[in-house]
């Protein structure tokens, strides 16, 4: 296994310009991590702002830094609902996933992180869940197309929150450029790590690590690598059993100090990229 740093460990879950983006290369490979995950947004991250020669540049700064992107991740599918029964919204979300996945290609990655859906009161689960699978469905050929994964990941989005039901949904899809992304510090909340990498291990295309606080319980309970309630051993054996071996992405951003009431970028994001790493690499360590 491997460790990736996803940019917002660096910058926040905002983007605002800083550091650059070579400059959160360097800040990776000098706290020691073997590639980047990279992050776009609907703002100054927005896919058409990063043009052919951006791509090759980064493409370039990592190659000199001995990095690689293994993954690309984005948080633009909880507004760009793809389960939404509103054509235009989902419609501008089908953009972005054609977008990202065009990115990825460009910057040699292997998976696309999306979010599969966002459940609201006023639309049917049901309706919800047919909808996705339905989009998902006829964005994978475009997946197969370049070559990229599309990579569903478990978040706090009140929908397919059983491991059983997680791989259903995979399997109605039913494409292998349509994997799970799992997400180890999101489960905690809501269900057993053990239980997951059991039910949808043979299908997992990458992993997101952060930690979690179980006293705290609620989305102020995440924590950087280690200081929270995982045990880490557990998840490193497990992963090893489904023959997991690929990269581990920290999504650790410096919100996640519990005594940090206004993170300072780049200062906190490096020290949160900087802890993380050496979380990893002593869990490595210890248990791989």
């Amino acid at each position: 296994m491997k460790i990736g740093l996803n940019t917002w460990t660096v910058t926040g879950f905002r983007y605002r310009g800083v550091p650059g983006l070579k400059e959160i290369l360097k800040i990776a490979s000098e706290a020691g991590y073997d590639g980047v995950e990279f992050t776009f947004d609907a703002n100054l991250l927005h896919p058409d702002k990063i043009t052919r020669e951006i791509r090759r540049e980064l493409l370039e700064t990592a190659k000199s830094y001995n990095l690689v992107f293994p993954s690309v991740a984005t948080g633009v599918f909880w507004r760009y609902n793809l389960g939404s029964p509103d054509e235009s919204v989902r419609k501008t979300g089908e953009e972005f996933v054609i977008k990202g996945l065009e990115l990825a290609r460009d910057l040699k990655a292997r998976v696309l992180l999306v979010v599969p859906a966002v459940a609201k009161p006023e639309i049917p689960y049901d309706k919800l869940y047919e909808t996705s699978v339905k989009t998902l469905k006829k964005l994978s050929k475009k997946a197969e197309d370049v070559g990229v994964i599309i990579g569903v990941e478990n978040v706090w989005n009140k929908f397919l929150y059983s491991p059983l039901e997680f791989r259903r949904f995979l399997e109605d899809i039913g494409s292998e450029y349509v994997k799970a992304y799992f997400d180890v510090g999101n489960v905690v909340n809501l269900g057993y790590i053990e239980n997951w990498i059991d039910l949808i291990g043979d299908l997992i295309a990458m992993v997101h690590v952060k930690d979690f606080d179980v006293n705290v319980g609620n989305i102020y309970g995440f924590r950087h690598v280690g200081r929270g309630s995982i045990d880490w051993k557990m998840v490193i054996t497990k992963l090893k059993e489904v023959g997991y071996d690929d990269f581990l992405n920290a999504e650790c951003p410096p919100e996640f100090y519990p005594d940090l009431k206004e993170p300072k970028i780049p200062e906190d994001g490096i020290r949160a990229a900087r802890d993380n790493a050496k979380a990893l690499r002593e869990i490595f360590e210890k248990y791989y």
